[in-house]
């Protein structure tokens, strides 16, 4: 019961950030081009797909179903599989013209800008707060010795 509670929170956390996120860029690629509001439906379609992403997340960085790929494999592996899912929700829900190349071009420059961006993000998070747990560790090492 303790791991499916633990399974249940990270999903919660990453499917959060996950939906906040793709909220986020529809709304500056729909203020960017001019749109007035963001539909109900497109909003289900989005959590939706944040669903397929955030299982798609705890597989490959949860450290609980993967653990042997190095991590850049896990990412390459990972980038393709969500540029698919993104790729199927814009197909089947029609999210912008299916006959327009630009449109597709368009649609494939910004899942890339915006996974490049985000992962980078990460990054970042991650190596902050790796730095303020090594010094943190430092000093409980220091008060120990003395």
């Amino acid at each position: 019961m303790k791991k499916f509670l633990r399974f249940v929170g990270e999903l919660k956390n990453w499917g959060c950030l996950s939906f906040t996120g793709a909220l986020c860029i529809y709304m500056a690629i729909d203020w960017l081009f001019g749109g007035e509001y963001i539909r109900y439906s497109l909003i289900v379609q989005l959590l939706a797909m944040c669903g397929v992403i955030t299982l798609l997340q705890y597989v490959f960085f949860s450290g609980q179903v993967l653990k042997k790929p190095s991590y850049w494999l896990r990412l390459l592996i990972f980038c393709g599989l969500i540029f698919c899912v993104c790729g199927g929700f814009a197909w089947a829900f029609r999210w912008f013209p299916m006959d327009n190349p630009g449109a597709w071009v368009s649609f494939i420059v910004i899942f890339f800008v915006a996974f490049v961006v985000l992962c980078l993000g990460f990054e970042i998070y991650f190596r902050v707060l790796g730095k303020k747990y090594d010094q943190a560790l430092g000093r409980r090492r220091e008060q120990d010795g003395k």
